[in-house]
Formats: C-alpha cells, sequence, structure tokens
C-alpha cells in the first residue's frame, strides 16, 4: 500500500514538474521573440536616422507565396497605414526585399528582388555603373537576380554591391539590393550578365 502511494505521489510530481517545464518554455519562447524584436526595432530606428528621406512603415511577414510561377511575401500593412502599389519593402538593414504588387486595406503583397516580372534601376556601387536589374525564371528558382545592359568595358569583381539607382524616380535610389555572384554571356554570346545574389534573406 505505502508503495502503491508513494508511486501516485511520483507521478503527480511528474505532471507538475511537465507543466512547470511547459510553462518555462514558453516564457522562454515569448522572451527570446521579445528580444529579437526589440533588436529589430532598434536596427529600424537606427536605419530611419540613416535614410531620413525615407517614410518608414513597420510590417510583419504573414505568409510566403506557394506558386513555383513568382516569388512573393504577405505582409501585415496595406493602404489603411499608408501603403501604396509600387512602394519599396527593405529590411530591417535596408535591404531591398521587393515591392508592392498587390494592395487591401490591411495586406499587401510583395513581388520579390527575385520575381521573374521585376525590372529596375541598378547601380554598380564601386564603378557607379548603372544597369538594369531583373528577375530571369531560372535564376528566381535559385534565389537569383541578373543585371543587364552593362556598361560597355565594365570590369565587375565578385561582391561587387549593386544598389538602386532611382535614375526612373519610381524607386528610392541607393538601396542595397545584392552582390555580384558571377559574369556570364547570353547564349548569343553578344552580350553579358551579372547574378546578384540578394543581400536580404527572402526565408
Amino acid at each position: 500500500y505505502t508503495d502503491l502511494f508513494r508511486q501516485d505521489e511520483t507521478r503527480a510530481e511528474l505532471e507538475e514538474l511537465r507543466r512547470m517545464y511547459a510553462d518555462l518554455e514558453e516564457k522562454y519562447r515569448d522572451a527570446q521573440q521579445a528580444l529579437e524584436e526589440n533588436v529589430s526595432l532598434r536596427n529600424l530606428l537606427g536605419l530611419a536616422q540613416q535614410r531620413r528621406d525615407l517614410d518608414l512603415e513597420s510590417a510583419v511577414v504573414t505568409a510566403h507565396g506557394t506558386s513555383n510561377w513568382d516569388s512573393t511575401l504577405t505582409i501585415s500593412k496595406g493602404s489603411d497605414a499608408g501603403v501604396a502599389l509600387g512602394d519599396c519593402v527593405i529590411d530591417e538593414y535596408g535591404y531591398l526585399v521587393g515591392v508592392i504588387d498587390e494592395l487591401g486595406s490591411n495586406w499587401s503583397v510583395v513581388m520579390t528582388v527575385v520575381d521573374s516580372d521585376l525590372e529596375m534601376g541598378g547601380l554598380i556601387a564601386r564603378t557607379d555603373g548603372t544597369a538594369i536589374l531583373e528577375g530571369d525564371f531560372t535564376l528566381m528558382e535559385q534565389g537569383r537576380l541578373k543585371l543587364s545592359y552593362l556598361p560597355e568595358n565594365s570590369e565587375l569583381m565578385a561582391g561587387d554591391q549593386v544598389l538602386t539607382s532611382g535614375l526612373s524616380g519610381i524607386y528610392p535610389a541607393r538601396l542595397v539590393v545584392g552582390h555580384v555572384e558571377e559574369v556570364r554571356t547570353e547564349a548569343s554570346g553578344m552580350t553579358r550578365y551579372a547574378v546578384i545574389a540578394p543581400e536580404t534573406d527572402l526565408n
């Protein structure tokens, strides 16, 4: 009888310890999330001080696109927060994520920098040469985009940083897009393009 009583008592203590452990785990996850949010907010504050030309509105990613034909994200802000079609979306470090492609009152769909429909002016930071940043369906599957219409006699190097040029007046200038991974020649053999790896982590 005593042994059975102790077993029941031990089981009750074990269940209580499990509940306490689950509570601690939940509190730890909440604390980690709060810490990460604080770091992000500090980075955003620093970015806002550096880029006073930008009107920033913070949002979170609520969904990743599931289609193999495009690369999109859904975020938690829309027209109610002043978001408009064509607005640029950047991460907390100022790296370009993409542009607003669809808009709701409290949500937006972002066409990411590697989407095959993306096209915008690019600037090679080291040389100040201008070119065209554009998505490519084959490269999109690899999480990459291309820099086309390279300046004549341009000598690109792996690691060269590529920014938005802002020449069209549609998108802000000097947002960091990515860096050169390699330079390739088109199938025609007539022109070259650079493969660009985005700086932002699209995952």
